[in-house]
């Protein structure tokens, strides 16, 4: 899936939980950070254009180790040690990504280092995935309107 959608996919969710849950607003900030961090292993992707990304990416593979539920389940525990809500936040975008690469074409290896894959039918940057895409967006603005409305008139 492309950033954008993972972005407005990861909102939702964070918007969706915290309707249930009561959370720390700097929550929304690692479950972003997670959501884009997951793609740090392609050099073609927005968070992993730096060039001093070049040497780990020699060393991995796009949807290899880093989109398994093991190294985000580790990441999160890592970040949780400091701060628990900022370690529930990541794992919410770790998995929110791991969930929406599932449903394409090429699959994840969720439970690397087992090369079984969970392969979904949409295609990156197809049709069904500009579908969902507006789809999303226009949930996530109509949520932040209510709110914006609510809170401030």
């Amino acid at each position: 899936m492309l950033f954008k959608t993972h972005i407005v996919f990861s909102l939702a969710v964070y918007f969706l939980l915290s309707y249930f849950i009561e959370m720390p607003w700097y929550v929304l900030i690692f479950v972003l950070l997670a959501t884009a961090f997951v793609d740090i292993d392609i050099k073609n992707s927005r968070a992993g254009n730096r060039w001093y990304l070049r040497p780990f990416q020699i060393f991995t593979k796009h949807r290899g180790m880093l989109h398994s539920l093991f190294i985000g389940l580790l990441l999160s525990l890592v970040i949780a040690s400091i701060s628990q809500w900022a370690g529930v936040g990541f794992f919410v975008g770790y998995i929110s990504h791991l969930f929406l690469d599932c449903l394409t074409r090429s699959g994840v290896a969720l439970f690397w280092p087992f090369s079984w894959k969970i392969k979904g039918f949409v295609k990156s940057g197809g049709i069904m995935e500009q579908v969902v895409f507006v789809l999303l967006l226009l949930g996530d603005i109509f949520v932040v309107g209510k709110w914006f409305f609510y809170y401030l008139v």
